[in-house]
């Protein structure tokens, strides 16, 4: 029979001990795409969806109600399935005992898929399955005596290991035989994996040129016999590791369908290391192609794996090892490790001091590449001076690189530009950002997406500034580019709708606000398909342009349900839960509802202090906000 729709696609319970594998379950099976064909099937758990998304994970995902019991069996009951994280520390766990046990309860033992990260069933020094998952429930709710013999995942080494146990609770999750999802991936990633061996391709060959230029210059003196033995051996070099790539397995003892880009790009670099360790020049790049591809895959765990593991050859490399210690830099700061992005890219600087020869301006390139990633690092630490400081440098190396392509010169443009108008100088940042847009439209057309976005840039910058005519015609033609090469229902467009409609409630015309803001939110429900803070968003601004026009029903409905979508997709109290109180607050103001308006500016408030404090710019105005409302009530 098919289960019944529920909130959460799963449930994560697992002990304190084996947080790191719950953040890396809940990651990997949120960003997993079930493949286009199979979204859809009709299977016991229903239809096949697009994303398992939401996945609930508890102790990280609580609104801050302070009632930890009823939010717990609330998200146990509007679970779907319960992804169950096996470890002595989980056996031992009678908070994960509990949670067993009231999801059975709740809903039977056929949806609960458990996950061997440590210890040994039934070892009496390890075991790793609570009792709740060991026994059988009795008529009474209580563990009787009956074993359930549970099946689990195995991630251990030896075992299933990670990707095929993920996979494993992937198919529990959606209801889809195993084989099936394993055999789609695999041709998911034969095709990614065709990008890659293309751009690893121009890259070896990239270097291989490089290497020939070099040598001629430098010893120019040499026979050219030895130059062309030396030039067929690089290549030769080159060739066998091509052809050693796509040599997969050997079917006697691996199953090929089990084989994945993963798996070759992690075995291109084992044999990197090692094959090519007489080519010190094309094994460098190689590994740092190999950890790029892993980096525009999202595989930053991977990259910076592969890298790491790498690390006694970068360093013998000295100056040559600079440019892998900015890609590691890039997969540090990917990672949120800020800190350690900054510092990876000054080791990749330092490197680079050693080497005074820079013929074809890579060193700047590569010196370049190292202060974007640094700028970009202290930008989100707020260190603003920092990052501009670095964009600066970033901006003049690459000007200063005759090899230097002029779409990294915009981007670095675009990113100073942002940071300019986030910080309040919007003259400066029209002059960054509207240079990108002119070097952008020259590279590509005025067809093409990176395009749209330096247009929306500007917008913003100009809607901020407030200059609203010129705010108005940068967002038109953002869209305008949107409409020819987005899907309809692509966030990026909604992001856009959603301006245009401030634009137009500040310009007075709230009919065409409402008109905007309501297609950027239905863009933004059939994007995500579930609950979403930017849903949220758009529905508090839709609901003040509603205002505008007298309807203030419809805007209170809209803010109810902006509500909903804060509390689902944040999981927590959140300063936008504040920021919608005291704009129900204007919305019953207007309408002369005076006495709840008070209250809510008072709950608003409220909110705002206790997850941002007094002294926050944004409490001070939303406090000035209900001042003024309250004053005209006296």
């Amino acid at each position: 029979m098919t289960a019944e729709p529920k909130h959460y696609r799963a449930f994560i319970s697992y002990s304190h001990a084996d947080k790191h594998v719950a953040t890396w379950l809940h990651g990997a099976v949120e960003r997993y795409h079930v493949p286009a064909k199979l979204v859809g099937t009709e299977t016991a758990l229903g239809p096949v969806p697009k994303r398992l998304t939401p996945i609930f994970r508890d102790r990280d995902e609580l609104p801050a109600s302070g009632d930890l019991s009823f939010e717990l069996k609330s998200a146990l009951e509007n679970s779907l399935c319960l992804l169950l994280i096996c470890s002595p520390s989980a056996a031992k766990s009678r908070w994960v005992n509990e949670e067993v046990k009231s999801f059975k309860r709740m809903h039977g033992e056929g949806r609960i898929f458990a996950l061997i990260a440590s210890g040994e069933p039934g070892h009496p020094d390890s075991e790793c399955f609570p009792p709740a998952l060991q026994y059988t429930l009795g008529p009474d709710g209580e563990l009787s005596d009956i074993p359930a013999e549970p099946i689990a995942a195995d991630m251990r080494k030896g075992k299933d290991g990670k990707r095929l146990a993920l996979f494993k609770l992937l198919a529990g999750l959606t209801g889809l035989k195993l084989d099936l999802l394993v055999q789609r991936e695999a041709a998911r990633r034969a095709r990614r994996l065709a990008i890659i061996a293309s751009a690893s391709v121009i890259g070896m060959f990239g270097a291989l040129g490089l290497a020939y230029y070099a040598n001629t210059q430098r010893i120019a003196a040499i026979e050219q016999r030895k130059i062309a033995e030396t030039e067929s051996a690089a290549a030769r070099a080159a060739a066998d590791y091509l052809v050693g790539t796509f040599e997969l397995a050997n079917p006697a003892t691996e199953n090929p369908r089990t084989i994945t880009a993963l798996t070759i790009l992690g075995r291109s670099a084992d044999r990197a290391r090692t094959e090519l360790a007489g080519q010190p020049a094309i094994q460098l790049r190689l590994l740092d192609t190999v950890a790029r591809a892993y980096n525009n895959l999202g595989l930053f765990d991977e990259a910076r794996d592969a890298l790491e593991r790498s690390k006694l050859i970068i360093d013998k490399a000295g100056p040559q090892g600079a440019n892998a210690m900015v890609t590691l830099a890039t997969t540090l700061y990917r990672q949120g490790n800020l800190d350690g992005a900054v510092r990876t890219a000054q080791v990749a600087e330092a490197k680079l001091a050693a080497d005074p020869q820079d013929n074809d301006g890579r060193n700047r390139q590569v010196r370049a590449r190292a202060r974007e990633i640094m700028a970009a690092a202290y930008t989100d630490q707020t260190a603003n001076a920092k990052a501009l400081a670095a964009y600066d440098q970033a901006l003049a190396l690459f000007r200063a690189s005759p090899g230097a392509k002029q779409t990294d010169i915009a981007r670095v443009l675009n990113n100073r530009g942002l940071l300019l108008s986030g910080i309040g100088r919007y003259d400066d940042a029209r002059k960054s950002l509207s240079e990108a847009n002119q070097i952008y439209r020259l590279v590509y057309s005025d067809a093409h997406l990176t395009v749209g976005q330096s247009y929306f840039a500007i917008a913003t910058n100009e809607y901020y500034a407030g200059k609203l005519p010129e705010a108005q015609a940068q967002i038109e033609r953002a869209l305008a580019v949107y409409d020819r090469v987005l899907d309809p229902d692509n966030y990026i467009r909604a992001d856009a709708l959603m301006l245009e409609g401030q634009i137009a409630r500040d310009q007075r015309r709230p009919a065409d606000a409402v008109k905007a803001l309501t297609q950027a939110v239905d863009v933004y429900r059939k994007s995500f398909g579930k609950p979403h803070y930017l849903i949220g968003t758009a529905e508090v601004y839709l609901a003040l342009a509603l205002s505008d026009l007298g309807r203030t029903s419809e805007a209170l409905r809209q803010l109810d349900d902006a509500k909903i979508n804060y509390d689902v997709s944040y999981g927590k109290l959140h300063p936008n839960h504040g920021d919608l109180m005291v704009n129900r607050a204007v919305i019953l103001a207007k309408a002369g509802r005076h006495a709840e308006a008070r209250g809510n500016c008072a709950k608003g408030l409220a909110i705002l202090e206790k997850t941002m404090g007094k002294s926050d710019g944004f409490y001070k105005s939303s406090a000035a906000t209900c001042a003024a409302l309250m004053a005209k009530v006296a």
